[in-house]
């Protein structure tokens, strides 16, 4: 059993020595443990201190693309490099890393696919920002009321995935990954669950990816939005259509009742309109599933052809005469 330990960092020098040499190296119920930094394109120390600090694996992007991107990366790698089990962890020590047994244990019991390390399931962390417990709150029960599970703690980075779990990982936003991942997972129907994590909060440390609060809201909006129309398009698209032809229709009947009077062609043209977007949500489900499967062909074909080579490259016993 291989765990992988994926970091993704920007500019981290003052933290990812001490992260990388806190990560216990021996885990019951694990063979091997390799880590794997992401530095994304940091302008500081941060790949040489990993270096240094004893990472098995560093990649590096020319410039700053997310950590949405730099996720994808460490993902992409822990599938090459064959790993059973992936441990995402953020690269500040804030976390408690004798935890990680905790952490992949129900992955390693083959409970669930996905395990998040909740901050907020014993009550949120001391010293953490007001503004940051209020954002994470409304998020979390967003997500938890779109995917149909509750969830205490969706904008944290620590997590583990198994095997399967990281082969059908499919984001394509670079900003950031942890709402679009459970999200994804879960509509594809992987088991997550969350487990209580201790952490402890420095005043003075800058969130890399909450530089601003309002921008970060929008773009997460942006993100879950998209998600969904992409996961269940009909919907999505049913939703905005249902309102649009609401408006319509109430706008009909306010004009009949001499109440109010409105264009025929303004009420009539959004109904049309509303009708269109629960077509398109239709035809936007046909695309989705054809790629969808699409995909599970090719990670089946990918799989079927690593375990034909595994297959040939273990000795026979015709082999030993």
């Amino acid at each position: 059993m291989k765990l992988v330990v994926l970091i993704p960092a920007y500019n981290e020098e003052a933290d990812i020595e001490k992260t990388i040499l806190n990560i216990p190296r021996k885990i019951f119920g694990i063979d091997k443990i390799e880590v794997v930094v992401v530095n994304d394109g940091s302008t500081d120390k941060t790949e040489e201190l990993a270096f240094n600090a004893g990472a098995d694996k560093i990649i590096s992007h020319k410039t700053n693309m997310g950590v949405g991107a730099a996720f994808m990366t460490g993902i992409r790698n822990a599938i090459s490099m064959n790993a059973d089990i992936v441990t995402v962890l953020e690269a500040h020590s804030q976390f408690d890393f004798k935890q990680i047994p905790d952490l992949i244990n129900p992955i390693l019991n083959r409970q669930f696919d996905v395990v998040i390390g909740s901050r907020f399931s014993n009550g949120p962390p001391q010293d953490m920002p007001k503004i940051k417990q209020i954002g994470n709150k409304i998020f979390s029960k967003l997500i938890s009321f779109m995917i149909g599970q509750k969830f205490t703690d969706t904008q944290t980075g620590v997590r583990a995935y198994s095997k399967d779990a990281i082969s059908n990982i499919a984001i394509v936003h670079e900003f950031t990954y942890t709402q679009e991942v459970l999200i994804d997972l879960k509509f594809k129907g992987f088991t997550i669950c969350e487990v209580p994590m201790r952490v402890s909060y420095d005043k003075k440390r800058k969130s890399r990816v909450v530089k601003n609060i309002f921008d970060y809201s929008c773009r997460v909006i942006s993100i879950i939005i998209r998600s969904l129309i992409y996961h269940r398009p009909i919907l999505a698209f049913g939703l905005f259509g249902v309102f649009l032809c609401a408006v319509g229709i109430t706008a009909k009947l306010l004009t009949i009742s001499h109440i109010q009077g409105v264009s025929v062609s303004l009420s009539s043209g959004l109904i049309i309109l509303g009708v269109v977007n629960f077509m398109l949500g239709l035809l936007a489900s046909v695309v989705f599933r054809r790629q969808s499967f699409t995909e599970k062909e090719v990670r089946h074909y990918l799989k079927d052809s690593k375990d034909l080579k595994r297959h040939r490259s273990i000795p026979t016993d015709a082999d030993n005469f």
